[in-house]
């Protein structure tokens, strides 16, 4: 009875971790949605007002950011920046990308304008990269609040799956 009884425990507290793994997926992605944003606005001052050169801005940027992936990814950027064979911001900004992108919990589509940041970094006018920073920073607004909703929304569902699946297949096996 007690192997019974322990073996529920687990199963329990195996569903509940994975349903709160779920949950924190999901507040990870709001957290760096706003965090690129952030950065993004950083980034925009530093090359529009202050006209400080990308590896400088983006070292800058790194350094004022508190997310550890986000800070990482600008850190990449900079190192590519400066490495010999760099073929410019925008490949830096590629690059980073691809290298970093395993560690964000961001979708596809986050990845798609974001990717889209690196066009014509480093080789448009500063008005023009403004334009792109302030565009680039406007979608990521939209998808920050609609990660926002799915956290509230998926937040209660998550935590009743995880205990309702795992009661279920405790009932199925004793």
């Amino acid at each position: 009875m007690l192997v019974k009884g322990l073996g529920a425990f687990f199963i329990l507290l195996a569903s509940m971790l994975w349903s709160n793994l779920q949950i924190a997926r999901l507040r990870a992605r709001v957290r760096q949605l706003q965090e690129f944003r952030l950065a993004l606005r950083l980034l925009a001052a530093e090359v529009g007002y202050t006209v400080t050169p990308l590896p400088r801005a983006f070292r800058q940027v790194a350094d004022m950011l508190e997310s550890r992936e986000v800070k990482e990814f600008f850190t990449a950027v900079c190192r590519n920046l400066r490495d010999a064979d760099s073929a410019g911001a925008e490949a830096a900004w590629m690059k980073a990308a691809a290298e970093q992108r395993k560690d964000f919990d961001l979708t596809e589509r986050d990845w798609a304008v974001l990717t889209r940041t690196a066009a014509g970094l480093g080789g448009l006018g500063r008005e023009d990269q403004l334009k792109q920073f302030t565009a680039v920073e406007e979608q990521l607004t939209s998808f920050s609040r609609d990660a926002e909703e799915r956290y509230a929304r998926g937040e209660k569902m998550w935590r009743y799956l995880g205990v309702l699946s795992g009661t279920a297949m405790v009932i199925l096996l004793l």
